[in-house]
């Protein structure tokens, strides 16, 4: 069985993040890696300064070898089950293999769920997006559509249209706007369309445009889809962790409440972006290990 002081599950931006820091604090780090971050498909991160534009793929190779240059260990794999025994924590891989640690670091992350449009899931990442803070500079004065309806898709469509005015909303059914905003959007120049989706067509593997039901073809060169979404893993939940829409309940400093578990990144905050993942990470990782300090003490941060 490994030993370690801090078990981080999850090896994306901000789990090796957390590690980093853990371990540029003489802390003995295991990071299990799954290895499906959320953005694998995007081409590229971008709002990270010092690496904008950066491919994620090549991001991860960066962070990963920064965590080992300071003794790290990176695990492939993903856990199966955590039980607390005494003061420890005990994790079980998928693999059979287990870890023992004081604590454990969840940066588990979230999924984007894509409305029920066919087509969407088969561009995602590429011509199709969600977040106009790490794409809508990309989509700059081409023809944009935002596909879905509610909150999501009105905030999307504020934001695109500093970036573009040929910008049109697909609900696929009815809007859920009251007549201010329909109002609003019709004096910004948005046509809002609420006709079915057929289906999003592409040609050569990039977007080529949206098919209503009714025949008519509506080219288009970028669609932001007004993703929902849900915790990537059952891993919280199980550990008892409280769970509210897709975020990891936590404390101003990241812990979760239950002795011993902490949370970072967008499994707490979903809506943050890499560069925000990675500097939540890096608060949560040193209240973490101020943590671990008062406890070595044996006078400090009772029930954590």
């Amino acid at each position: 069985m490994r030993t370690s002081e801090v078990i981080v599950v999850g090896g994306g931006v901000a789990g090796l993040q957390a590690a980093l820091v853990l371990a540029r604090a003489r802390r003995a780090v295991t990071v299990v890696d799954g290895g499906e971050p959320r953005n694998a498909r995007s081409h590229a991160v971008h709002n990270l300064a010092g690496h904008e534009g950066v491919a994620p793929g090549r991001l991860l190779e960066l962070a990963r070898d920064d965590a080992r240059r300071y003794g790290a260990e990176i695990v492939p794999g993903l856990v199966t089950e955590a039980e607390r025994e005494g003061p420890r924590w005990q994790v079980g891989l998928r693999d059979g293999g287990r870890v023992l640690a004081r604590a454990l670091l969840l940066a588990t992350g979230v999924t984007e769920e894509l409305p029920p449009v066919p087509g969407l899931a088969d561009l995602w990442g590429g011509d199709v997006v969600s977040c106009p803070y790490c794409h809508g500079w990309e989509a700059r004065d081409r023809a944009v559509a935002v596909v879905g309806a509610g909150e999501r898709a009105w905030r999307q469509v504020l934001l695109l249209r500093r970036f573009t005015g040929d910008l049109v909303l697909l609900t696929n059914g009815p809007a859920g706007f009251d007549d201010g905003r329909l109002e609003w959007l019709r004096a910004a120049g948005v046509a809002v369309r609420e006709e079915p989706i057929a289906r999003v067509l592409a040609d050569g593997g990039r977007l080529a445009g949206v098919e209503f039901e009714h025949g008519e073809f509506l080219p288009r060169a970028a669609v932001f889809a007004a993703t929902a979404r849900r915790p990537a893993s059952p891993l919280p939940a199980a550990l008892g962790c409280t769970i509210s829409g897709a975020a990891v309940v936590t404390d101003e400093n990241g812990h979760t409440g239950v002795p011993g578990v902490w949370a970072a990144g967008s499994c707490a905050w979903p809506a943050l972006t890499v560069a925000g993942s990675a500097g939540h990470a890096t608060t949560t990782a040193i209240a973490l290990n101020d943590a671990l300090l008062d406890e070595d003490t044996g006078l400090g941060s009772p029930g954590r």
